[in-house]
């Protein structure tokens, strides 16, 4: 994601204790561009133990018909009173307007979300849970947009006046990183990366794209979880969001990459398919193992790509905003449990404070031990939920010396 300031207003739901394992969510959405709305059909299938199910939407997402249970708002979600055990499905019908996580462009030229998926259906979004998803998403055929969604696309048809798209995310993820945008857009491919942009071409963009992929799957040790990445360009201003499978960033954005070599965001927004993707963290409370790696790993790549000159710089301003911020009385312990939501845990400290652990880190475990750690630690838990003390383990397995003390400090305290 980027960084505060630049990212789109969240609104979640604390974690709460759930009586289900919701496996798999089936949406369908049609959007009225006329009236700024989606009227939605989703199918939550689960396996459940009797009693009450909390899950999310925003007040800007109205139910109008649900099937599977006995229903209540419950806040900035709802309340379904589960009367028996075991695998079964909740249906329901509903519309959803604009409004945080739900952004329409001017002129019916189309809508995006991002980081919010109880802004377009009704879902867990709780970090620990993870679950599969189908989204159908169908467009009127004059209005010349194209969707790009998480997953892959499955397939599309024409029915009546409306393209249809359908996506897939096979492999469970969890579902705040579900996001999709519809716009005037088209596709520039190069092996498994895209750009999806109002122009085709892009070819500096995609380069620098696949030097930065190439540069954290070898740091990472693994692969990224899905075989398609798509970065998408939309007319919307300091939008950078990461979501499984793609990245979201703006027009002008994607300028200052091609022409001024402008890496950062770009290669922000990619390191957390590894980083926030494929390594999910367990809370909230762990936030700066997505946004801190992220930031740290983009710093790497500017040094690769740019020299160590310009990654020194890049620490130096973190040092200087972190002192600010402490001046400030913000300072809080990288693991936090007092955030219960992303909304809580969202701002510069995970961002500008993990990175510099990371260089920390970096400097006192030396080069080979701290990459060797730092793959260690992505490839044991790819797939999977970490908490901080996952990355100490495997850092402390890579140096082969203890980093309790460190972590106690930097960490915890």
């Amino acid at each position: 994601m980027a960084r505060p300031g630049a990212v789109l207003a969240l609104l979640l739901l604390p974690a709460t204790a759930s009586p289900a394992q919701i496996t798999r969510y089936v949406v369908k959405l049609r959007a009225d561009l006329e009236r700024r709305v989606l009227h939605g059909e989703e199918v939550v299938t689960l396996d459940a133990r009797a009693g009450i199910l909390r899950l999310r939407k925003n007040p800007s997402l109205e139910i109008v018909r649900f099937t599977g249970g006995e229903l209540s708002n419950a806040g900035d979600g709802v309340e379904i009173r589960l009367a028996r055990s075991g695998r079964q499905e909740l249906r329901f019908e509903y519309t959803a307007a604009a409004g945080p996580g739900l952004r329409w462009f001017a002129e019916a030229a189309g809508f995006f979300t991002a980081f919010d998926c109880g802004a377009w259906m009704i879902c867990d979004d709780s970090p620990a849970e993870r679950a599969r998803l189908e989204l159908e998403i169908a467009l009127p055929l004059r209005s010349g947009l194209q969707a790009v969604g998480p997953g892959r696309p499955r397939k599309s048809w024409q029915d009546g006046d409306a393209r249809h798209v359908l996506f897939e995310q096979a492999e469970p993820v969890q579902t705040y990183l579900w996001s999709f945008a519809a716009a005037r857009l088209r596709e520039s491919p190069q092996g498994r990366l895209s750009v999806y942009a109002e122009a085709a071409g892009h070819a500096a963009a995609l380069e620098k794209t696949a030097s930065a992929e190439a540069f954290f799957r070898d740091k990472a040790g693994t692969d990224r979880p899905t075989r398609r990445y798509a970065q998408v360009f939309l007319p919307e201003r300091g939008l950078g969001q990461e979501a499984a499978g793609l990245g979201l960033m703006s027009e002008a954005y994607l300028a200052r990459l091609e022409k001024e070599d402008e890496v950062y965001l770009m290669a922000h927004e990619l390191a957390h398919q590894w980083w926030g993707v494929l390594v999910g963290i367990r809370s909230w409370s762990d936030f700066w193992l997505n946004e801190g790696m992220a930031s740290f790993m983009a710093d790497a790549f500017i040094e690769r790509h740019q020299g160590r000159p310009a990654y020194e710089r890049r620490i130096a301003e973190r040092r200087e905003e972190l002192a600010r911020l402490q001046k400030e009385g913000k300072d809080r312990p990288l693991h936090f449990e007092g955030w219960k939501s992303a909304s809580e845990a969202l701002g510069p400290l995970p961002y500008c404070k993990g990175e510099l652990l990371l260089d920390r880190l970096r400097t006192e475990l030396g080069e080979p031990s701290f990459w060797r750690g730092l793959a260690l630690y992505t490839s044991r838990h790819a797939r999977a939920l970490v908490d901080s003390r996952d990355l100490q383990r495997a850092m402390e397995q890579a140096s082969g010396r203890s980093l309790a003390a460190l972590f106690d400090e930097a960490v915890y305290r």
